[in-house]
């Protein structure tokens, strides 16, 4: 919804797999965990797949974008607000759990160039 007009808002995302034509993407701390879904890192459990992870908290996603490609949740430390995420390079990167992720794999995977 938008948040000063009664109307819904229409954003560009980058698809999941799973997603399709008309479906609700909900976006926010109280987010379900759906595919398609956006959601802060803090919010998820760990061992979950996202994509279109933020490098710094509002950046607007950075990390793991390309097709076929995802992030995995490791660990959270909620003390420091710190989550650790693997990257599909297979390098581990620790970023503030404010930053959000979208819930799944980025779709297109197996293209053959």
């Amino acid at each position: 919804r938008d948040p000063y007009r009664y109307k819904l808002r229409h954003e560009n995302f980058i698809a999941t797999e799973g997603m399709y034509t008309g479906q609700f993407v909900y976006c926010g701390k109280k987010a379900s965990l759906n595919v398609g879904n956006c959601a802060p890192l803090g919010s998820l459990p760990e061992g979950t797949v996202v994509c279109n992870v933020e490098g710094k908290a509002g950046d607007r996603g950075a990390l793991a974008r390309a097709s076929g490609n995802h992030a995995i949740v490791i660990s959270q430390n909620p003390d420091a607000g710190k989550t650790r995420i693997k990257l599909p390079s297979g390098s581990k990167k620790v970023v503030c759990s404010a930053s959000r992720a979208v819930i799944g794999i980025v779709a297109g995977g197996g293209r053959i160039d």
